[in-house]
């Protein structure tokens, strides 16, 4: 039975946004596009149940978890091991803008909507957290981590983009391989309690070494192929 042509029309797009996430895994505007798409699929409503049927997940969801973070001065007087300390200097001190928000469809279910927000909100603590720098390897062991902890159905494709694109390219000369980058991610995302589940802002001066034995990540994080990286972003400043 041939495709619907909404569903065609999608097909086409998402194929599009692939092209060119696989021929440059920094295009942001793609990756963001085919983000967005990949939330109407049926795949997309099958990851979102898993996480809202999670109970970790659920206590936060059921009041809308959402504190307010403190301004960038705050961040940056905390210690630099500490969690908000060091996503200060990553982020905050390097200039870096926030992700933008979701795109959702009209009428997207309010859990829906919180369970989206919550996850770009804190993609940027996640980097951190993960020891994944703000780079296009980092980003894929991202990529890797969502898909293992989110299911979304946009990570598992931008996954595919970015191992497509070390077939066409080779291993490049800058940072860490793009294989053993999602390698690690994968493993991360498996080993790592769920990022979403957490209260990160109740922990911002808590050591960030502190948080990771608390995610079960901290001996793993040992063979990180970033170590040599975070070092360089995580204490800058």
């Amino acid at each position: 039975m041939p495709p619907r042509p909404r569903l065609r029309r999608e097909l086409l797009h998402l194929a599009t946004d692939l092209a060119a996430v696989a021929e440059n895994p920094a295009d942001v505007e793609h990756v963001f596009d085919l983000l967005s798409r990949s939330y109407a699929t049926p795949a997309a409503d099958t990851a979102r149940a898993c996480l809202r049927a999670d109970p970790r997940i659920a206590l936060l969801l059921a009041e809308r978890y959402a504190p307010p973070w403190p301004e960038l001065a705050e961040l940056l007087a905390l210690p630099s091991d500490t969690l908000g300390g060091r996503y200060g200097r990553w982020f905050g001190g390097a200039g870096l803008p926030p992700p933008p928000e979701p795109v959702l469809a009209t009428g997207t279910a309010a859990d829906d909507q919180w369970l989206h927000l919550r996850v770009r909100h804190t993609h940027d603590l996640w980097h951190v957290v993960s020891g994944c720098p703000p780079s296009v390897a980092g980003e894929v062991a991202l990529n890797a981590v969502n898909v293992m902890q989110l299911r979304w159905p946009g990570g598992a494709m931008l996954l595919g983009a970015d191992l497509l694109h070390r077939c066409l390219v080779g291993p490049g000369d800058h940072g860490p391989d793009l294989g053993l980058a999602a390698a690690f991610g994968l493993q991360l995302g498996h080993a790592c309690e769920p990022l979403l589940a957490q209260r990160w802002e109740e922990g911002w001066e808590r050591p960030l070494e502190e948080w990771r034995e608390r995610l079960g990540i901290a001996v793993l994080l040992a063979t990180s192929p970033f170590l040599a990286l975070e070092a360089t972003w995580g204490r800058a400043g």
